[in-house]
């Protein structure tokens, strides 16, 4: 009899330590993810993947060279702003005047500055530029914090006001968070001209999408690989938090039982 009032006891205790390490679990994997910003900074001195200097949203260039020569006249910047954890996977569709700026696909160009390691699905079309990276397996080397996604060559072909704006913009940080609402933020570039005194990008800054990240240029999609990395964090929460509840339940019926048979005993 004493012997099963032990064993009882240690599963009591048992059950509480796993509810308790169960729901610390949820309380780490499920937080709320704020707004986060996706934005352009049209001049990039100070940023890094992991800083950001100020931000210019509109630059005057002045330019004398060969229409695209494949060459990059000027660079410009993807940014992130608002979140202090490492992205798992975003997506930033750059849209521009294609008979005034071509962006270029090689160097300086450069997808995967916050995301070293990651797979790269940046996909190009005229006038646009789908910029993406995701980690589908570990290890997860994001940088967090404020700092550059994209670093974007421009091919310069004409003079004039060169608008960038989004089509869409998407983020997903570390492993075990949600997607984040995002607000995008557009630029200018003004070639051999001073900038208006108000700029607005066209397309207007677009709100929000989904995570759906196009490759080589083409409508294959690689958002499925990302939306199972949220439906998984998902479904692990409900089973973790099943699971927790579950081994409260036990912990509690187990106390009591034993109170009762040493109460009658």
């Amino acid at each position: 009899m004493k012997t099963m009032r032990i064993l009882n006891l240690g599963f009591a205790i048992l059950g509480l330590f796993l509810a308790a390490t169960i729901l610390a679990f949820l309380a780490r994997t499920s937080h709320a993810q704020g707004p986060i910003q996706m934005g352009l900074d049209m001049e990039t001195t100070g940023n890094t993947a992991s800083a950001l200097g100020p931000i210019a949203r509109c630059h005057e260039l002045t330019w004398s060279g060969t229409p695209f020569d494949g060459v990059a006249d000027w660079t410009i910047d993807v940014y992130v702003a608002g979140d202090t954890l490492s992205p798992l996977a975003y997506d930033a569709w750059v849209t521009y005047d294609n008979a005034k700026v071509h962006v270029l696909q090689a160097a300086p160009t450069d997808p995967l500055i916050k995301m070293p390691g990651a797979m790269n699905l940046s996909g190009y079309q005229v006038g646009q530029a789908s910029f993406g990276a995701i980690y589908l397996n570990p290890p997860y080397n994001g940088i967090p914090g404020d700092g550059t996604l994209v670093r974007v060559g421009l091919d310069i072909g004409a003079s004039g006001i060169v608008a960038f704006g989004f089509a869409k913009g998407a983020y997903i940080s570390a492993p075990g968070s949600l997607q984040h609402p995002v607000t995008t933020v557009g630029g200018q570039v003004a070639v051999n001209e001073g900038c208006p005194a108000a700029p607005t990008p066209t397309p207007p800054p677009s709100v929000g999408g989904t995570i759906e990240i196009s490759a080589g240029g083409s409508d294959t999609s690689a958002g499925s690989a990302a939306a199972d990395s949220s439906a998984d964090s998902s479904a692990w929460y409900y089973a973790a938090l099943a699971g927790g509840a579950a081994m409260v339940i036990l912990a509690v019926a187990s106390g009591a039982w034993y109170a009762r048979r040493r109460w009658l005993s």
